[in-house]
């Protein structure tokens, strides 16, 4: 499967709010999804909000033991050691999606996800986003990346 460089990510109303407030920075899956360090990922979050609410670029994906990942990541994931053991349970492999330069966006709702790209519905995982797709969200989300500049600005005393 193809790997790509924009998606949008379902995660739950709860998550989501963690995540765009600092106390989760590591997305847990039972699955690695086809993306790649460096991808932006538009952050869904599930109904009751149904909408998306952020932008996060993927730091790091890391694989692992269940307890490997929960010994080195559990101060980054916001749920307790229960949650987290019965979310894997039966799985040999957990997967992490370390977030850096998280962002809350002005929210687009399912409807106006609807208008966007007809026939939407939120991903059961991920879902492919096209450059022009990516663009237009970007414009709908009244979000202005920030880009890092080489101009040093000096000032008089």
């Amino acid at each position: 499967m193809a790997k790509f460089d924009e998606a949008i990510i379902s995660i739950r109303p709860a998550f989501t709010e963690a995540i765009l407030s600092g106390k989760k920075t590591v997305e847990l899956r039972r699955r690695i999804p086809p993306v790649e360090v460096g991808a932006r990922l538009w952050i869904y979050a599930t109904r009751p909000v149904a909408a998306i609410v952020g932008i996060a670029i993927i730091d790091t994906i890391f694989r692992g033991t269940p307890q490997a990942v929960w010994e080195t990541y559990s101060d980054r994931i916001a749920i307790n050691r229960l949650e987290f053991d019965s979310y894997f349970e039966g799985t040999r492999e957990a997967i992490g999606i370390r977030l850096s330069q998280i962002q809350s966006v002005q929210p687009i709702g399912i409807e106006q996800l609807r208008v966007w790209k007809e026939g939407f519905h939120p991903p059961q995982v991920l879902s492919r986003l096209s450059a022009s797709e990516a663009k237009r969200l970007l414009q709908m989300s009244s979000f202005e990346e920030k880009r890092p500049s080489n101009v040093v600005r000096l000032l008089r005393a």
